[in-house]
């Protein structure tokens, strides 16, 4: 049998249509092999662009089927990190020599000390820092007579126009002082001592004996298991005065608060933190690298001063 087949058509725009054919099977091509085959990183670079909403001019952005989307577009971004509390840097300037022995002076005398005027190369510490417990700055001094041994810690106000107004002072040596007086050592860079400082609602301050290791220690306050800004002292001649405020708003309502104290060496390392002082004489072990106090006594008084509670409950 034989088929007869038709005559052939001529078509006059053969190479056109073919041309067009060609040009939408190649467009189809390119769109399938982006969805596969884009690497890694270049994927996370479309997936900002589309993000963005960017468009490349004269192309339709493609709607990409499930299958196209690897993990690294579907993926989340990534939670932003925590907010990271600013320091609060207590010190503000050296103190000269002679303005610190005339402030020792002034401190000493209230004290009953027996040195009328302490001397220049009698000053074993001196710094001015901000002050957290009432006006301010501050000016903290170590000052003993070279005769007698007798040593006197002063915090003492200094504001422009003002006299100076002593704020918190101890006689850490020699006679009528009731200061125990322990050496560091290897275990304990850092040793409390009776010198200036005290404690309010809101507010810790104290005084350390520091030896060559420690460059600077930090103390905060945690309300609720969350952390306020570390408060950072540095050595200055063997002594840190420490200091450290959370506002009683930061306290309405908290069920729980700590203040932790930690040492720090030249490196930025961790030493060990202090221990306390101990009846009888001595420092207790250093509870390791962090020392947690329990704060409870402030919110305690913040309920009796509401009225939540009975003015005995806190003794």
């Amino acid at each position: 049998m034989r088929i007869d087949l038709p005559p052939e058509r001529v078509l006059h725009d053969k190479d056109e249509r073919v041309a067009l054919i060609v040009a939408a099977a190649s467009r189809g091509r390119g769109t399938r092999t982006r969805g596969w085959a884009v690497p890694v990183a270049a994927a996370a670079a479309a997936a900002t662009v589309v993000g963005l909403g960017v468009v490349v001019a004269g192309e339709d952005a493609p709607t990409p089927s499930p299958a196209t989307l690897g993990p690294q577009v579907a993926a989340s971004p990534a939670a932003p990190p925590e907010p990271v509390v600013p320091e609060v840097e207590l010190w503000l300037r050296d103190l000269p020599q002679d303005e610190a022995a005339t402030l020792a002076t002034v401190c000493g005398s209230g004290m009953g000390s027996t040195r009328s005027v302490f001397e220049t190369r009698e000053v074993l510490s001196a710094q001015v820092q901000r002050a957290l417990n009432g006006p301010g700055p501050v000016a903290v001094v170590v000052a003993e007579d070279a005769t007698t041994g007798e040593r006197v810690g002063c915090e003492v106000a200094v504001r422009s126009g003002r006299p100076p107004e002593v704020r918190s002072a101890a006689l850490l040596a020699g006679r009528g002082s009731k200061s125990t007086t322990n050496a560091n050592d290897a275990t304990h860079p850092a040793i409390p001592i009776d010198g200036p400082g005290g404690y309010a609602l809101g507010y810790a301050g104290d005084t350390y004996q520091v030896d060559e290791r420690v460059a600077s220690m930090r103390r905060r306050f945690v309300v609720d298991g969350e952390a306020g800004p570390w408060h950072v002292a540095p050595a200055v001649d063997g002594y840190v005065f420490l200091q450290a405020r959370v506002s009683e708003r930061a306290l309405d309502g908290a069920a729980a608060l700590t203040l932790e104290t930690q040492v720090l060496d030249h490196d930025g390392n961790l030493l060990g933190a202090p221990g306390e002082q101990e009846d009888g004489g001595g420092i207790s072990a250093s509870p390791g690298t962090t020392r947690t106090d329990d704060r409870s006594w402030d919110l305690c008084e913040l309920a009796k001063a509401d009225g939540a509670i009975s003015a005995s409950t806190c003794s």
